[in-house]
């Protein structure tokens, strides 16, 4: 299925270690909390690197100070500023790869 864009906020970056990277056809943006400690280093790593790899037109946006549920208010990790922050981004992208 054809996809225009894809969109990660604080989510999980591991893939199988059995899918073989390729070609990425579609715009990646991912916006992840510096301090999100569901996500290791080497996932992280292995994300950016798959992108590469795949030749991706790709955005890694790293939010300060904020924990894995950084967006949402009712959380200890809310952080109000990343979170209009990771909205805006996530407009500007949605404003990109919808336009026709």
């Amino acid at each position: 299925m054809p996809v225009t864009g894809v969109v990660s906020i604080h989510g999980g970056l591991s893939k199988s270690a059995d899918r073989a990277n390729g070609p990425i056809n579609t715009k990646v943006l991912v916006q992840h909390p510096a301090e999100d400690k569901s996500v290791s280093k080497q996932d992280y790593d292995n994300l950016e690197k798959e992108l590469k790899e795949g030749k991706a037109d790709y955005q890694i946006i790293t939010n300060a100070n904020c924990g894995h549920t950084f967006t949402n208010p009712e959380s200890a990790e809310y952080n109000p500023v990343m979170a209009r922050r990771a909205w805006q981004h996530l407009l500007l992208f949605l404003d990109e790869v919808l336009r026709k």
